[in-house]
């Protein structure tokens, strides 16, 4: 054998020797050290059921390994790992395997706490085995790395509650691992797949895991990974409950990493979510999610990069709701933030950072199906509830490229009710927007709950609203194309008050946010009904539509976004707001207006309205043209027509009112008014050019009025007051300020009026207002001021008032004429004891050229005829408008017939009144405030019938006034002037007239022969002729008198003369026995004239007159017939004595007796008699001489007690 050949037994012995020896002991020493030596460093019982190595394929195998927990259990089982080293290590220098196989591995990890599992006590020992490591590197390439039916069970104690995991079917394959330099830069290509807790789980890629750059491409596929187990390892309690979902990921990683510039992570494929439900932690749902699916094109992570192909969301479910306190529910998801204090120092926050990357956005298309958001808000009174449902949104090309458009298209329901859509494009670098939006079908009563911190009652109606919607950073908001429909808008307030309306409209609405300018081409309002009422406080109701509560709680922002939001202001002030109507329209409108303030509560009605105005645009306003029409109540048109600018108010146009119904407005006059209106209708057709200016209106109108059937009671006497057919007033024109007006003509047909004295002596005019707190007055016949003494020729002066300080200046006021026709009024008294009632027939006339203009004046002509008879005519010409009243007037009344006022003059005079008939002609002068006036009144034939019974009749002898005022002819003259001022304010021209024509009648009853004399006597008194004393010759003065007197009662056929004598006892003694004597003297003359035989011719003792050469003689004869004792002479014989001395004896010795003064009474009253007979030529049957005590001294100082007076009497 030769010596190569024994070298080679041998080695073939040695190396049999070997390899006998690592199949054998090799692996039964390599087994005892690896338990040990695993006991030793984790401190657990490890066992290895087998150990084998192959010394030809430098593999190693071994089976059954498995480790225990510390407290007993499995920790962890292999079922066989093969590891085989490859020849190249030797020559590599490097731990090169060729493939390394691990078959059933099985781990039960087990979490005790956070960060703390069953494994932490394994790594502890290792940390404090752990060796310096050496500065060489070890090289080392493994190569078909492959696990295969692994598994792990992975039991989390942190966790509240405790959570399960499970990996099953794990295999992994990969090709190698490697830090050997020429292969390091070699791509592996790692494959993994398991069933992570039920889902499915594939990982491959290629990859360098151990070059610089890392490079790493791999595809990731997992499948219905259940979510919820997940989500306990968050490192942060999560704010929501993930209650289900499952992910599927089928994505595509590649990472790499530059020298030169940033990393790059590039993702794209596949991400799903389905069954997602996040409930908040209370239980509310918050979040529903049937599906997500994200597919990314290309998602660079840090060049922050991200591009979608298509996103797709169906049936996704948000629920949002918000407390009693106004707390959202979001609130609680959200990271608690620092309360604004209001003391934050925002200068020292940090800049932001320059030079950021922005990040690129872009979805090829979006989609939202199924979906609905719910909506629960319990802040409003009485909660909201809503939902949008079965939303749908299509979104293409989303960028936030600069200059790209994306497109999108969205509807949704609201409240399965309301339909939404949209549909444009926008852009958001810079940020524009285009798009059309449709909402119809919207119900207003679903807002109620948020309507109600404003308003008090619900809205109800159905809202439709369009448009056409664009947005511009350069132009701001735009709208173009708008459209607004509101149907059966309905709503209530007050008691019974609300709003119906059958449609309001708004199109062909633009706004314009640059300008800030709203355009409307047309607004319509339809078929509807608004009423309003006053309540009884004065509030209106549809004021109470509004909720006058507390408003809503503002919220300041802090100081910061106070100074942006002023500095923004500031800097970019937006333009005033600006609008423009083109067109209102209303029609078949119906408006009720109820005034509760009011006893009867009146209710006003509009129907059928329509208005129509255009071109109304502002805040600068111009006219717009207005069109109006409404027939008011029942059958009552307005219109109105022009041109009209609400600030500053001006109306150019035309109105109109036809029959309008004046009663309608009663319950509006006076309270104290005791009048009512039964019937009367206004029309007017006006044209107005109206303004105000500072709050006074000004400008000019013109046009013609008239009221129409009205008529009106007098509610207290429940009769007629004022009525007429139509009154007219044509063709008016004038200024509001400075006022002028001037009326073409003024017509009054067919009128009626009543005048009336109550039962009570007042004026049913008086009583028409109320004074309750004034005294009452009364204006009756019987209450005429107190007597003055006037002659009827007399003139009655009022002294003049001082002239009033001047006023503004006069208002320019014409009327071209007021003509009366047809009419009628009615007088009557109730108050007397016999009613007396009056009327006047046929009034009419004409009033021509009435104007301010104090050198103009109108003409006068009114007619008319008591009880169809008696004319009545005032002609004349009068100015009432201009500064002081002109009047030059001539009143005619003629053929008044008297015997229908018995009533008054058995009331007051006591007599019936059988005929008579007045006539007056009046004359009134006033100018410059003066009065000139002449009353002539003429009574005919006026005769009192039979005596009448009444309280009230006056004691005085009226029928001997009568008879004094009446002539032969049975004729009554009277002229009564009256002078005064006008400015007095007590001035009264008829109180005047009657107060004259009262005392007239006082003096011609109390002093008849006063008012005689006044008239015919030159103003003697002729109730008393006087006489010398003891005589009853009547003197040539005493005739002249009683000739006047005579005269007098000549024309006074009715007139009676009573005469009474009286004496003066003292003075007619005497002077009666110096009479007695003369007579004696006279007597004692006719008897000597007997005796000589003249008796023819002879005059009586009455009139024989002694003359003074034949006085001593029949002296003689009457001294010697006396029986008185006489002086004698020695002898016996009586003595011759002088006539002086004989006559001292007579007188001394002459007796005057009662009888003889009584005779004396009685002569001069017959002296007075018979030259009224004798003399007068008056009848005697008309003169009676009457006893009285002779001695009654007289009532005036100035007559004497030896007179006789004279009263008159009447039968």
């Amino acid at each position: 054998m030769t010596h190569k050949k024994k070298i080679s037994l041998i080695a073939a012995g040695v190396f049999a020797a070997l390899i006998l020896l690592s199949m054998t002991i090799l692996p039964a020493v390599v087994k005892t050290w690896i338990t040990d030596e695993a006991r030793q460093t984790t401190g657990r019982k490890t066992t290895l059921q087998s150990l084998a190595f192959n010394p030809l394929t430098m593999t190693i195998t071994a089976r059954g390994i498995a480790m225990e927990e510390q407290g007993g259990g499995s920790f962890f089982s292999i079922g066989s790992i093969r590891a085989s080293l490859s020849p190249k290590s030797i020559y590599k220098r490097a731990l090169i395997l060729s493939e390394v196989a691990i078959e059933s591995p099985s781990f039960s990890i087990t979490r005790t706490a956070p960060n703390l599992y069953n494994f932490t006590d394994i790594q502890q020992r290792i940390q404090a085995q752990k060796k310096p490591e050496s500065d060489q590197e070890l090289r080392f390439s493994i190569n078909n790395i492959t696990i295969a039916g692994g598994s792990v069970d992975f039991h989390d104690l942190a966790v509240n509650g405790g959570r399960k995991h499970s990996v099953r079917n794990l295999e992994v394959g990969i090709p190698f691992i490697s830090n050997i330099p020429y292969l390091v830069e070699s791509y592996t290509s790692p494959k993994i797949s398991a069933v992570v807790n039920g889902a499915p789980f594939h990982f491959a890629g290629k990859m360098k895991p151990l070059s610089k750059s890392m490079e790493t491409s791999v595809r990731i596929n997992l499948n219905q990974l259940d979510l919820p187990e997940l989500v306990a390892y968050s490192p942060q309690k999560p704010p929501a409950r993930l209650t289900s979902g499952k992910l599927t990921v089928d994505m595509d990683l590649n990472y790499r990493v530059f020298s030169d510039r940033k990393p790059e992570l590039i993702i794209k494929g596949l991400l799903r979510l389905d069954g997602i439900a996040i409930d908040l932690n209370n239980g509310h749902p918050l979040v529903k999610l049937p599906l997500l699916e994200v597919k990314a094109s290309k998602l660079e992570i840090f060049s922050r990069l991200f591009q979608f192909q298509n996103i797709r969301l169906d049936g996704l479910e948000l629920f949002a709701s918000r407390d009693g306190r106004g707390q959202w529910m979001y609130a609680n998801l959200m990271p608690k933030e620092k309360a604004y204090s209001g003391s934050e120092d925002t200068s020292t926050r940090p800049p932001p950072a320059k030079n950021t990357l922005q990040p690129s956005l872009q979805i090829s298309s979006l989609s939202l199906t199924n979906s609905s958001v719910h909506f629960n808000d319990s802040l409003p009174r009485g909660g909201f509830r809503g939902s949008l449902s079965e939303i749908t949104l299509s979104l293409n090309n989303l960028s936030n490229a600069p200059n790209t458009s994306a497109e999108y298209d969205l509807s949704l329901l609201l409240d399965n009710e309301a339909d939404l859509t949209s549909a444009g494009n926008f852009s958001l670098a810079p940020l524009s927007l285009k798009a059309s939006t449709d909402l119809s079908g919207l119900k207003l009563q679903k807002g109620w709950p948020y309507l109600s911190s404003y308003l008090t009652a619900p809205l109800k109606g159905v809202l439709d609203l369009s448009g056409d919607v664009t947005y511009s950073t350069e132009n701001g908001l735009t709208a173009e194309q708008g459209s607004l429909t509101l149907k059966d808008l309905s709503t209530r307030y007050g008691s019974k008050d609300g709003l119906d309306l059958s449609l309001f409209s708004v199109s062909n609405a633009s706004y314009r946010q640059k300008e800030n300018h709203l355009e409307l081409a047309e607004v319509k309002v339809s078929k509807g009904t608004l009423s309003v009422s006053r309540e009884a406080d004065g509030r209106i109701s549809l004021l109470s539509l509004i909720n006058t509560g507390a408003a809503p709680a503002t919220h300041t922002a802090p100081p910061a976004v106070q100074a942006k939001q002023k500095k923004r202001n500031s800097t970019s002030a937006p333009q005033p707001f600006s609008y423009r109507l083109s067109h209102l329209q209303t029609d078949h409108l119906n408006l009720a207006f109820t005034d509760k303030t009011r006893e009867e509560k009146p209710r006003f009605t509009l129907r059928n309205s329509t208005t129509s105005l255009s071109n109304l645009s502002g805040p600068k306003f111009t006219p717009a043209q207005l069109r109006f029409n409404a027939t008011f109540g029942k059958n009552t048109p307005l219109k109105a027509s022009g041109d009209i600018t609400p600030l500053p108010f001006h109306y150019k146009g035309n109105v109109s009112v036809g029959r309008l119904a004046i009663r309608d407005f009663e319950d509006y006059f006076p309270d104290n008014l005791n009048v009512s209106v039964l019937s009367g209708y206004l029309d007017t057709s006006l044209k107005l050019d109206i303004s105000l200016k500072n709050g006074k209106p000004e400008g000019s109108f013109k046009g013609s009025a008239g009221v129409r059937s009205f008529h009106s009671i007098d509610t207290d006497a429940e009769e007629d007051l004022l009525k007429w057919e139509s009154l007219q007033v044509d063709e008016f024109q004038g200024r509001v300020e400075p006022f002028s007006l001037a009326i073409r003509q003024i017509a009054l047909n067919g009128f009626f009026s009543r005048i009336a004295i109550l039962k009570n002596g007042s004026l049913n005019l008086q009583n028409l207002v109320d004074k309750p707190e004034a005294a009452p007055t009364s204006t009756t016949l019987g209450s005429a001021p107190s007597p003055a003494t006037h002659a009827p020729s007399s003139i009655v002066s009022v002294p003049p008032v001082p002239k009033q300080a001047a006023v503004a200046a006069q208002r320019q006021i014409s009327i071209g004429a007021i003509t009366i026709q047809g009419g009628t009024v009615a007088f009557s008294d109730s108050h007397l004891p016999q009613q007396f009632s009056s009327t006047f027939y046929n009034l009419g006339g004409r009033i021509s050229g009435m104007s301010s203009d104090a050198s103009r004046f109108a003409d006068v002509d009114l007619r008319g005829n008591l009880e169809n008879h008696s004319p009545l005519q005032i002609t004349g010409k009068i100015n009432p408008l201009r500064e002081d009243l002109f009047v030059d007037l001539i009143i005619a009344f003629k053929d008044i017939e008297l015997s229908p006022v018995t009533p008054y003059s058995g009331a007051y005079l006591g007599y019936a009144v059988e005929k008579g008939k007045l006539y007056l002609d009046l004359k009134y002068h006033i100018e410059n405030k003066e009065l000139r006036s002449e009353n002539r009144i003429f009574i005919d034939q006026f005769t009192f019938g039979n005596r009448v019974e009444s309280k009230q009749a006056t004691n005085l002898p009226v029928r001997l006034g009568l008879a004094l005022l009446k002539d032969r002819k049975g004729e009554i003259h009277l002229d009564v002037p009256v002078t005064g001022r006008t400015d007095d304010p007590q001035f009264s021209i008829w109180r005047l007239v009657f107060q004259v024509l009262k005392n007239l009648l006082v003096k011609a009853a109390t002093s008849p022969f006063s008012l005689l004399s006044s008239m015919f006597g030159g103003g003697e008194d002729l109730s008393t002729i006087q006489f010398s004393p003891g005589t009853s010759a009547l003197s040539a003065q005493d005739e002249q008198k009683l000739s006047a007197l005579a005269k007098a009662l000549a024309d006074r056929p009715a007139l009676k003369i009573e005469l009474k004598g009286y004496v003066d006892r003292e003075k007619d003694a005497e002077g009666y026995r110096f009479e007695l004597l003369n007579h004696k003297l006279a007597n004692e003359k006719s008897l000597s004239r007997a005796r000589e035989r003249q008796k023819d011719g002879v005059e009586s003792g009455e009139t024989v007159k002694v003359q003074p050469d034949e006085y001593s003689k029949y002296l003689k004869a009457v001294y010697k017939k006396e029986k008185f004792p006489k002086p004698r002479n020695m002898l016996g014989l009586v003595k011759d004595l002088p006539d002086n001395e004989m006559k001292k004896l007579i007188i001394a010795n002459t007796v005057v007796t009662d009888s003889d003064l009584q005779s004396l009474a009685q002569e001069r009253s017959a002296a007075v008699m018979n030259y009224l007979i004798e003399k007068g030529s008056l009848s005697a049957g008309r003169i009676f001489l009457k006893k009285d005590d002779i001695n009654r001294a007289p009532e005036k100082s100035t007559q004497t007690r030896s007179r006789v007076e004279l009263n008159a009497v009447a039968p």
